[in-house]
C-alpha cells in the first residue's frame, strides 16, 4: 500500500491502494511515518517526495470503512480512536520535518490525504485536481489541521467550503495559496528531473527557493474555475456573521438556483456539526497549527463518542443512504454544547 523508491538524493513516498484511491489506514500511516523517520537522519536524502501509483488521485482519505467496522462497530477494540490519534501525529511529524517535502497533487485530493500534505514545502498540481474537505456530512467536520488553512480564507470562501464540502481546481489552489505550482500533467516528469537535479546540489530552504524559481517555467497560467464562476453568489450567501443568516438567505432566494443547490446540499449534512464548523472557522485564526491539530481530535472524539461519525460513515459510505441525524433543525442544536466543544465563552454573532 506504500511503496518507497530514491532516486539520487530525493526519497519518494508512493501511495499505492489504487481500488480505493489510496484511502489510508493505520497500516499505511504507521508505513510512511518509519520511511520518514528513517529518511531523516540518511544524508544522502535531500528532500521527500509524496506521490500517487493510483491513475485516479493522490488521496481520497481515510479508509472510512475500515474505521466503521474495525474501530466504531468493534466491541473488542480498546482504542476506537486510536487511527486518527496516530494519523495525526504522522501530520505533526509531515509539518515539522527536518528536511523539504515536496507533494504531487491530481486527480482526487480529500480528506486525510490533503492533512497529510498541506504543510508541505511544495505543492505541486495539475488540471485535473479535485480538492475537498467532505466531512461536514460524514459527522463531522473538516480535521486534520485543514480549518487552519480554510481560516486564511476570505469569510464567504472559507464558510462555503467548510459547510458544503465543496470542490476546488487546482487554479483556486494557486490562487489562494492552498500549493505553488499549477503544470499541465504532461510536464510533471520534467518537474520530477528538476527536483532532483535540484538536489544533487541543494538542500533545505534554499532547495525549495530554487525549486520554485526553476519550475516557473513549468507553470500554466490560471483558468476560470467553477469557484471563480459562483463568487458573486457564494459572497452574497455566506458573508454572514450567523450561520442561522446563511440559511435565512438561502431560504429566501427561492428562484436562485445556486441558492436552492446549496440548501438542498445543506440539508444532507449534519446540523449540529455545521454550527460548529461556522464558529471554527473564526476560532481557528487565531490558534497555531498544533492547537488546530488538537481542537480537530478533540471534535472527531465527540463525533465518535456521540455516535454521529458513525451514523455519517453508514449513511454516507455503507447503506447508501439519508443520515439520521439526532439533531435536525438547526432549533434543536445546543448552542451551549457547541460552545463547550469549541471551547469558547461566546459565538462569533454574540461578540
Amino acid at each position: 500500500m506504500i511503496k518507497e523508491k530514491i532516486i539520487e538524493n530525493v526519497g519518494i513516498i508512493y501511495l499505492d491502494r489504487p481500488k480505493i484511491i489510496n484511502s489510508l489506514n493505520l497500516e499505511m500511516v504507521k508505513d510512511i511515518e518509519n520511511i520518514l523517520k528513517k529518511w531523516e537522519n540518511d544524508d544522502k536524502i535531500k528532500a521527500v517526495l509524496f506521490d500517487s501509483l493510483c491513475q485516479k488521485g493522490f488521496c481520497a482519505g481515510g479508509d472510512l470503512k475500515t474505521i466503521y467496522n474495525d474501530y466504531l462497530l468493534n466491541d473488542h477494540c480498546q482504542n476506537k480512536d486510536e487511527f486518527y490519534e496516530e494519523e495525526f501525529i504522522l501530520d505533526k511529524y509531515v509539518k515539522d520535518y527536518k528536511k523539504p517535502i515536496i507533494s504531487h497533487y491530481f486527480g482526487i485530493v480529500m480528506g486525510g490525504g490533503i492533512g497529510l500534505t498541506i504543510n508541505s514545502d511544495f505543492i505541486v498540481c495539475d488540471e485535473s485536481v479535485n480538492w475537498a474537505m467532505p466531512e461536514t456530512r460524514l459527522g463531522f467536520v473538516p480535521d486534520v489541521g485543514v480549518s487552519k488553512h480554510i481560516s486564511k480564507l476570505p469569510q464567504a470562501l472559507g464558510q462555503y467550503l467548510g459547510l458544503c464540502g465543496e470542490s476546488l481546481e487546482s487554479s483556486d489552489l494557486i490562487k489562494y495559496n492552498l500549493a505553488n505550482l499549477y503544470l499541465d500533467s504532461n510536464k510533471y516528469k520534467e518537474f520530477l528531473d528538476i527536483l532532483i537535479d535540484l538536489s544533487k546540489e541543494y538542500e533545505k530552504e534554499e532547495l525549495i527557493e530554487n525549486l520554485k524559481i526553476k519550475t516557473e517555467k513549468l507553470k500554466t497560467e490560471n483558468r476560470q474555475s467553477k469557484i471563480d464562476k459562483d463568487m458573486k453568489k457564494i459572497e452574497k450567501y455566506f458573508s454572514y456573521d450567523s450561520f442561522d443568516k446563511i440559511l435565512e438567505s438561502l431560504k429566501a432566494n427561492k428562484e436562485d438556483e445556486f441558492a436552492q443547490k446549496t440548501l438542498e446540499n445543506l440539508k444532507g449534512r449534519y446540523i449540529f456539526m455545521l454550527q460548529v464548523q461556522f464558529e471554527k472557522y473564526f476560532i481557528c485564526k487565531n490558534l497555531s497549527k498544533d492547537q488546530v491539530f488538537d481542537l480537530d481530535l478533540k471534535i472527531l472524539k465527540y463525533a465518535r463518542k456521540t455516535g454521529s461519525m458513525q451514523e455519517g460513515i453508514r449513511s454516507l459510505i455503507i447503506d447508501k443512504e439519508s443520515a439520521n441525524w439526532k439533531e435536525k433543525s438547526l432549533d434543536q442544536v445546543s448552542l451551549l454544547k457547541v460552545k463547550d466543544l469549541l471551547g469558547i465563552e461566546k459565538l462569533y454573532n454574540e461578540r
